[in-house]
């Protein structure tokens, strides 16, 4: 297990979602199926991203929007990759006045009830932040201090992965209007993403616990 995922570290972000007022939210999840009091999704994705051009001149290679940090699009060459050799579930971007080129979204779906000892997070984001995380007065859904992969304990996934080919973590992150999952990729996917677009994404190795 410890050798067939990986998680792919952002180097840069393109692309802003839209509307701006929602964080792009609104077209993914509805007007009601996000907390507009934190930016949490209350249900799963329905509708398409939507992306200004700004940040983004072209589609190109694999890149992470601004805002909705537990998304990867792809550039349609790219994409038709993927869709052959992987079972990922696409969605097709939309963008906002002109786009620049057809590109398609990796919807990542939540596996497992837990993936981290929260006992051990705790610690992380406290050494990290000086605190651990908040509930929401709205939703009521716990949220960690942003942490990235290397900052985060050994991974302890429960039940196991399986045999998918992209995951996200039930656990989310954030603080303010920043809510994202982190995102594990089968190691050939993440190369090929990370090959086609090394000025946007770092595979980086991640650790299991033993047990």
């Amino acid at each position: 297990m410890s050798s067939e995922y990986v998680a792919l570290s952002a180097k840069r972000n393109r692309g802003w979602p839209w509307p701006e007022e929602s964080w792009g939210l609104t077209p993914m999840f509805g007007e009601e199926g996000w907390c507009h009091s934190c930016g949490m999704p209350q249900k799963g994705q329905h509708g398409s991203l939507v992306l200004r051009r700004k940040g983004l001149e072209r589609c190109a290679g694999a890149w992470m929007p601004y805002w909705r940090y537990d998304v990867i699009c792809l550039e349609w060459s790219l994409a038709e990759q993927v869709a052959e050799r992987f079972d990922v579930e696409l969605r097709e971007v939309a963008w906002h006045v002109t786009p620049p080129g057809e590109a398609w979204q990796i919807v990542a779906p939540t596996v497992g009830h837990a993936w981290f000892d929260p006992h051990e997070v705790r610690q992380a984001a406290i050494a990290r932040h000086g605190e651990t995380g908040a509930t929401c007065v709205e939703c009521g859904v716990w949220r960690w201090m942003p942490m990235l992969f290397r900052s985060l304990p050994p991974l302890r996934i429960q039940p196991s992965l399986g045999h998918v080919d992209v995951a996200a973590s039930p656990e989310w992150f954030g603080a303010g209007w920043k809510a994202f999952r982190q995102i594990l990729l089968r190691r050939e996917l993440a190369e090929l993403i990370a090959a086609a677009s090394p000025r946007d994404f770092k595979i980086r190795t991640v650790t299991f616990t033993a047990d």
